[in-house]
């Protein structure tokens, strides 16, 4: 009887510490978490100082490629719809030139050497739709401004797609991420090109280092809004998931 109350007694115990141990977690991500926010605006900034948290604008080999690899044509619409995106398509239900087709450009960044556009491949009729930045290499041939296709990155949706409700986290993720997508950057390297998605409207009061974004752009997307933001150029020598940035609490 006593070896079982034994046992008994050390159960509890395992059980109560973890208890404990549970509740401590609680309280410290509630704390971690509360101790950003103040009158309704969270704030993120990195704990601790990293001494190699330096950004490093990373060498991409398009950006060494010569023209005589690349195919020239004399609209950005057409180098997109003979570009290589048709392999991008081989998961989804629609045609293999289904993210090539230029069905509305939102904004086109003009370099001088590059231009980059960001459009929308299908409409709100479709059962999918793509949103696609690409960049294009542009030359002078007989007067006329031609262009070849580089690089690009998509996103597709559908009339169910879901997003995640964390949005201080995705933000964090979008700028961890950037640092590795200045292959779209139309000034590279004299600049430093930022962009993002968002789903609430309180990305209008988005601040990273700062500064405000220089452009939102707001997307019909099946009824819901979607914001794409962007920095033309970023002043910060911080690495991107070393970047503090501030934005009001979606109420």
């Amino acid at each position: 009887m006593k070896k079982f109350l034994k046992i008994l007694f050390i159960l509890i115990g395992i059980v109560f510490l973890i208890f404990v141990v549970l509740i401590d977690i609680g309280l410290f991500v509630d704390f971690e978490y509360d101790d950003h926010i103040e009158n309704g605006r969270y704030t993120y900034i990195p704990e601790e100082e990293n001494k190699d948290n330096e950004y490093v604008a990373f060498t991409m080999s398009d950006y060494d490629k010569n023209d005589s690899e690349l195919t020239y044509y004399d609209s950005i619409e057409k180098a997109i719809l003979h570009s290589a995106l048709k392999a991008e398509n081989e998961e989804l239900s629609v045609p293999d030139d289904f993210l090539n087709h230029v069905d509305e450009t939102f904004h086109i960044w003009n370099g001088e050497q590059y231009d980059t556009i960001f459009y929308r491949a299908g409409t709100n009729d479709d059962s999918v739709q793509g949103f696609v930045f690409a960049r294009l290499k542009k030359q002078i041939q007989n007067g006329n401004t031609r262009y070849a296709f580089i690089t690009s990155t998509q996103v597709t949706a559908k009339p169910d797609s879901r997003y995640s409700s964390d949005f201080h986290k995705f933000l964090h993720s979008i700028l961890t991420l950037s640092d590795f997508q200045q292959d779209l950057n139309p000034n590279y390297p004299d600049t430093r090109f930022v962009f993002g998605y968002a789903h609430e409207k309180e990305i209008y009061t988005l601040e990273i280092e700062g500064q405000k974004p220089d452009g939102v752009i707001e997307i019909d997307e099946y009824g819901r809004v979607t914001y794409m933001w962007y920095y033309n150029d970023l002043k910060s020598d911080k690495r991107g998931d070393c970047l503090s940035y501030s934005i009001d609490v979606p109420e």
